[in-house]
């Protein structure tokens, strides 16, 4: 089928909106006299839904906000998936740069954008560098978690205990963007088409209404974090992952603390696993819409008991 079109010049003529994508990425670094990418690229094709978009526009003052919205969301969703979750202190830099989102071309759609991840240099000496590209990123970790969010608040059938889980955890910096970001499209009564796309897996498509939109909204903005307080813990050391910055820790009292770690301390986490500890934990309370409670916990201090 495809050699039914071919152009004159040998070139398919693209027909979807991937491939009018790939088409004008290409053209725009080949004007630029720019290389392809040095690795794969993870790709995500957002195109708003909704009245405000029947003649294929949408205004700026509702674009620039979206789009920087959807940008902090997912570092800050990142910032939290690997290591403490914070609310105040800045992202690092290599989450940051890890999650950078660029938009490269304009599809056919309501009003449509493809936002690429980062390109990601293969070392010329790797012994796998077709594998390098499948490996799971803190960028697809990040978009996965915003997209669970999505599908969770699209159960209508279901209660909020769910989608709550999914969000508490991340943080109040996480669900601050994250309801910035709803409240930007309930507001404009603009709803989402989401694909994304990752290397060696399939693509994966989550659909945004407005009506999910809000169940988000609603629960970032009346979830209430408490101050933290810190408590000291001893117990053993029963699993830790330095990949996602977290440990499991069974207190003498019997009780098992699952918690995030801080930075400073997740490189170090080998150095404790299997051994009784002491540990400092900040303790967050969470209080969602309708009153019900959940607990955040990061070990601040760790020690070898």
């Amino acid at each position: 089928m495809r050699e039914s079109r071919q152009r004159a010049g040998g070139r398919a003529v693209p027909e979807t909106p991937e491939e009018f994508a790939a088409v004008q990425r290409q053209r725009l670094l080949r004007q630029a006299d720019l290389p392809g990418t040095a690795g794969p690229r993870r790709r995500m094709d957002v195109a708003l839904t909704g009245p405000a978009t029947s003649a294929h526009e949408v205004r700026v003052s509702v674009l620039g906000p979206f789009l920087a919205n959807l940008q902090e969301s997912v570092s800050a969703v990142a910032q939290a998936l690997t290591g403490r979750p914070t609310n105040a202190a800045s992202i690092p830099r290599p989450i940051r740069e890890m999650t950078a989102l660029s938009a490269s071309a304009l599809f056919p759609s309501s009003f449509g954008v493809a936002l690429y991840g980062p390109e990601r240099e293969i070392p010329q000496d790797s012994l796998f560098p077709d594998l390098r590209g499948d490996l799971p990123t803190v960028l697809d970790d990040a978009v996965d978690t915003v997209l669970d969010v999505v599908d969770l608040s699209e159960n209508t059938g279901r209660s909020d205990d769910r989608l709550a889980e999914q969000l508490v955890p991340l943080g109040q910096r996480a669900m601050k963007h994250l309801g910035a970001l709803t409240a930007g499209l309930t507001d404009a009564e603009l709803g989402l088409r989401l694909t994304w796309y990752a290397e060696g897996g399939r693509p994966r498509h989550s659909q945004w209404t407005p009506d999910g939109a809000q169940r988000v909204r609603y629960l970032c903005e009346h979830s209430e974090f408490q101050t933290p307080e810190v408590l000291s813990v001893t117990g053993w050391l029963g699993s830790a992952s330095a990949l996602r910055g977290t440990v499991e820790i069974r207190t003498d009292g019997g009780e098992i603390i699952r918690a995030r770690t801080d930075e400073e301390i997740t490189p170090r986490l080998g150095a404790y696993f299997g051994n009784r500890v002491e540990a400092d934990v900040e303790v967050t309370t969470v209080r969602s819409a309708g009153g019900r409670e959940r607990k955040n916990y990061a070990v601040v201090a760790l020690r070898n008991a």
